[in-house]
């Protein structure tokens, strides 16, 4: 089977239906990896590494794939994307106020999920059951909404 797809890659899809989906967006186009899984691929790096938020070419990669710039200015470069407990959006700070309404101060869920051993998480309610699928656990369970 030979797929060509050419273009930037970005951060890959999982859905949970009646068994995990996984798509990786690769430029404008999405590949469907479930029926690879199992099969080699190749990749090839043409070493450019563009932002994912303004687009501009750069020699290094921050948070998540943002030029140095867009990672000191945008809130979604802050540690409370990957810690929601760290928020500091309550005190006033946050960057982009409007950001921090739309994804900090949103519903959050403390889970248990089963990954190599039992563990104690939060995350976004819309990253349920995302965040179990990225963390490779085969059971989630929410056990607190905050």
């Amino acid at each position: 089977m030979s797929l060509l797809a050419s273009g930037t890659l970005s951060k890959m899809r999982a859905s949970l239906e009646s068994t995990v989906q996984y798509r990786l967006p690769v430029g404008d186009e999405e590949v469907d990896l479930s029926p690879l899984i199992g099969k080699t691929i190749s990749l090839n790096h043409t070493g450019n590494i563009f932002c994912a938020s303004c687009g501009k070419k750069t020699k290094k990669s921050y948070s998540q794939g943002h030029c140095f710039v867009c990672m000191k200015k945008l809130a979604s470069c802050d540690m409370c994307i990957m810690k929601p407990e760290t928020c500091h959006y309550d005190e006033g700070t946050c960057r982009e106020p409007e950001w921090g309404e739309a994804n900090c101060m949103v519903d959050h869920f403390v889970y248990l999920s089963n990954t190599s051993s039992l563990k104690v998480g939060i995350t976004r309610h819309t990253q349920i059951p995302t965040r179990w699928i990225d963390q490779g656990a085969t059971q989630g369970l929410p056990i607190l909404k905050s």
